[in-house]
């Protein structure tokens, strides 16, 4: 009985876990890249105001990992909660990295601006760029 009751239980907790995962969306949904085009589409008007309203102004490679400065404007006229991808390559244009932002609420007009560190260390001189850009209702 105890042995019946125990594989339930782990039966349940394992479908359970399975169903937490993550939704997937499409590719490209809610997403701006900032870089090169790379697919000769025309960006959306709405994607190229989320793509203005943030600035790399710091991106500097001193310490153990680099450092990027960014600012974030909200320029629309409603809270916004975003998140930005900035891609870090290094003196040869390789991708080395990425540093992450992400802000909750932003009401019309805010501006913020925030020093976030890379996800991995890279010696010499540095490039920093958004990559992805949203910008998304708030919680």
């Amino acid at each position: 009985m105890k042995r019946t009751t125990a594989g339930v239980l782990l039966a349940v907790m394992a479908l359970t876990l399975t169903a937490c995962g993550e939704e997937k969306q499409p590719a490209g949904a809610d997403v701006i890249q900032t870089g090169a085009a790379t697919s000769g589409a025309p960006a959306s008007s709405a994607e190229t105001d989320v793509a203005a309203d943030v600035k790399v102004t710091k991106c500097d490679s001193g310490g153990y990992t680099p450092k990027v400065t960014i600012e974030v404007t909200n320029s629309t006229g409603e809270d916004a909660r975003y998140a930005v991808t900035i891609a870090i390559k290094d003196a040869d244009g390789k991708a080395s990295g990425e540093a992450l932002f992400a802000k909750n609420r932003m009401t019309p007009g805010q501006k913020v601006t925030e020093e976030i560190p890379g996800d991995t260390p890279v010696k010499g001189k540095i490039t920093c760029e958004v990559a992805r850009a949203k910008r998304l209702p708030p919680k």
